[in-house]
């Protein structure tokens, strides 16, 4: 009996190093089609994975570790080693999970603005458009939509009655740190229906602390969200703040929209 039991314990321990090291594979190969897994957040999930992965693997190398040294240290070290990587890992994930999922969602909701002009219904999905254009042409195009801004400029909102999160890395009523793109994707998502509309005002901003790649994984993940809910995103660029082919890159991924 005690020698089944210590098979099977083996065996459990090797089921635990099989079966991490597949969802962990799995991860890391798909991290780019995950939306929360995206931007300098994102990798803190990677990396806490990493670490309780490490720890069931170190786990079942205690197994091992008597018959390779007698040192008593060395093995008290060893059991020691395991716990120390799944309890870093586990509050990695556990700090991922909090900042995207249980932190205070940003005290706004969409409203809808009364503007006198009339204009063409967007259908679902993600627009690009000049930052040039003028807030009431963009308003024009969201005509009858409750509209969320998130932004850079929260004074040019305020002054026309649109609710706004603020892009900042300073704490205060309905502000959002830039590099927590989950978080984000996840405030959107949650708002997000037929008949609501966001304008993405800051995304020249949202590049210079995430990276262009992660942007644009957050924005095709948040263009996908937009045709499946039914709602519209409008990201305003300013052309020259962009090479040639980051710019080519976002006119693919997002439709180009021209003031007439």
């Amino acid at each position: 009996m005690p020698d089944a039991l210590g098979l099977l314990k083996v065996l459990t321990e090797l089921g635990a190093v099989i079966i991490s090291s597949l969802w962990l594979y799995l991860m890391i190969k798909h991290r780019r089609a995950l939306p929360y897994s995206i931007g300098k957040l994102g990798r803190i999930l990677i990396w806490g994975l990493i670490l309780i992965w490490i720890g069931f693997l170190v786990n079942f190398a205690n197994e091992f570790v008597p018959k390779l040294t007698t040192s008593v240290t060395v093995i008290k070290l060893s059991k020691t080693m395991d716990d120390v990587f799944v309890i870093l890992g586990a509050s990695l994930v556990t700090y991922y999970l909090y900042q995207v999922f249980e932190k205070k969602i940003p005290n706004v909701e969409p409203m809808q603005i009364s503007i006198d002009m009339k204009g063409a219904k967007l259908p679902p999905g993600a627009y690009l458009l000049s930052s040039k254009t003028p807030l009431q042409e963009v308003m024009r195009l969201l005509d009858g939509k409750n509209i969320l801004a998130i932004t850079r400029r929260p004074q040019d909102y305020e002054k026309l009655g649109i609710p706004y999160i603020w892009l900042t890395k300073t704490e205060g009523e309905n502000t959002l740190y830039p590099t927590n793109l989950p978080r984000l994707l996840h405030t959107m998502v949650t708002h997000a229906d037929g008949n609501t509309a966001f304008i993405l005002d800051g995304l020249e901003y949202l590049i210079l602390e995430n990276g262009f790649e992660s942007v644009m994984k957050f924005l095709s993940s948040a263009r996908d969200y937009m045709l499946m809910k039914g709602s519209v995103l409008i990201a305003l660029v300013g052309e020259k703040t962009l090479d040639e082919h980051q710019l080519a890159v976002l006119k693919r991924e997002l439709k180009e929209l021209e003031i007439i």
